[in-house]
């Protein structure tokens, strides 16, 4: 039953109405923080993809064309705008001029990141960063790269692994 309320609550946002909007937008607000909170790379960075990502639904919703993609439309949003943000904070701090901490305990979660891409392998950092950050088609990096399409799924199957372990390590 609430699959099918859900369906005609997305149904209707899509043509407009407010009050669907507005009780998309309330629904779906804290799976939205759970998964930036997930992907950026400070809490400053997540509360504005959150953000962002609200106004764009409210705003592109009539866009969608089949209710049962709002989820998966609505998760790429986040992704995108975290992945928005970690570029703005990759040009700010360069890849080859990332500063050695003075404390581990201060160091934040961008810097762990940025430090952790930089610390990939040539071959791996150059898909991840294409792929990830300049969201290049895999197709578009291979022909960058001279290499085939599945060497550069991959490599980026392994740089996240490797980013993966390096950034959560076992405890």
């Amino acid at each position: 039953m609430k699959a099918k309320h859900d369906e005609q609550l997305i149904q209707a946002a899509c043509k407009g109405k407010t009050e669907a909007i507005n009780a998309l937008l309330i629904q779906h607000h804290t799976n939205v923080r759970r998964f930036a909170h997930t992907l950026c790379a400070t809490p400053e960075d997540a509360e504005d993809a959150i953000q962002e990502t609200l106004w764009i639904m409210s705003h592109k919703i009539g866009s969608l064309r089949v209710a049962s993609a709002f989820i998966s439309w609505l998760f790429t949003i986040v992704k995108h705008e975290c992945y928005r943000l970690l570029r703005i904070r990759q040009k700010e701090l360069p890849l080859d001029t990332v500063p050695e901490p003075p404390d581990e305990r201060e160091q934040s979660r961008d810097q762990d990141i940025l430090i952790a891409i930089k610390n990939l392998p040539l071959i791996y950092r150059q898909v991840i960063v294409m792929r990830d950050l300049e969201e290049m088609t895999t197709a578009e990096v291979a022909t960058t790269l001279g290499i085939t399409v599945e060497a550069v799924k991959s490599r980026l199957h392994r740089a996240r692994n490797i980013l993966k372990t390096t950034l959560n390590p076992p405890e």
